[in-house]
């Protein structure tokens, strides 16, 4: 791609940042125009004394392309820069900009009381990278169902929660488990009846899925006959009938029983 030269219109812009004795420091945020477009960086004309680079990494995710960075030089692009460095040549960041905006912006959402849907973007050893409006997000597996834990699919959406979000540290703690118990919290009372499905059978107990949600029977709440053998008496893909008598939300936890 070519480099073009700017018309420094935003050195008038520096003229004033002298007048009042204004001196640049890292994190702060500026207006500028690109100029150019080298192979690893851009370049970006803040009105400042020289010219600052941009590089490619700090661009936004809407920019990766070259025919798109190609289309923003000839549009002479204009944006806000964040100054990450000013050692000899004056770095700035684009990203980091807009992942600031980003932020403030969950901050103001309903997250406890919403339920969102993210893109799996990688899949990672202890869980997945999504994507959301802009913003990703690691959840571990212990967080995610296991049908989207083994699913490779990239183009898949999968439900999420927001548990906490730490402003200072631009952290958010995210379960899709606990989405998909908030979807089905409102039809499932404590003390009612409903028919669920046996996943497996283990040593201490079974394994029931009820309305998307896998819960655990105790030994102890299978039967009132305690010398049933149960491994025997139930198998996997039964429907059974259970009980809900208790509810944990927060951990998105239902506690059940077979005595009915």
């Amino acid at each position: 791609m070519s480099i073009s030269t700017s018309n420094f219109e935003f050195n008038k812009f520096r003229l004033l940042l002298s007048k009042y004795n204004y001196r640049l420091k890292k994190k702060d945020i500026l207006a500028g125009v690109l100029v150019g477009i080298e192979p690893n960086y851009a370049l970006v004309d803040l009105g400042l004394e020289q010219i600052c680079f941009l590089p490619l990494n700090e661009l936004s995710i809407r920019f990766k392309s070259e025919k798109n960075l190609d289309q923003l030089l000839r549009n002479k692009f204009i944006g806000e820069f964040l100054i990450i460095n000013i050692n000899g040549s004056i770095i700035i960041s684009l990203k980091q900009v807009e992942s600031i905006y980003l932020w403030n912006r969950l901050r103001q959402l309903d997250f406890k009381n919403m339920i969102i849907y993210a893109k799996i973007e990688k899949h990672l050893g202890r869980g997945k990278l999504t994507l959301f409006d802009g913003l990703y997000f690691f959840v571990l597996n212990s967080n995610i169902p296991k049908y989207y834990r083994r699913t490779n699919n990239q183009n898949i959406f999968i439900p999420f929660k927001f548990l906490e979000i730490k402003d200072c540290f631009h952290i958010a703690h995210v379960s899709s488990k606990c989405a998909i118990f908030s979807k089905a919290n409102k039809s499932l009372n404590i003390g009612s009846f409903y028919l669920g499905n046996i996943v497996s059978l283990k040593d201490f107990g079974i394994l029931i899925n009820i309305l998307g949600i896998k819960c655990l029977v105790h030994i102890s709440e299978i039967s009132k006959n305690q010398t049933l053998n149960f491994p025997s008496f139930y198998k996997r893909g039964d429907q059974i009938w259970l009980k809900i008598i208790s509810k944990n939300t927060e951990r998105a936890k239902i506690s059940i029983t077979l005595k009915l």
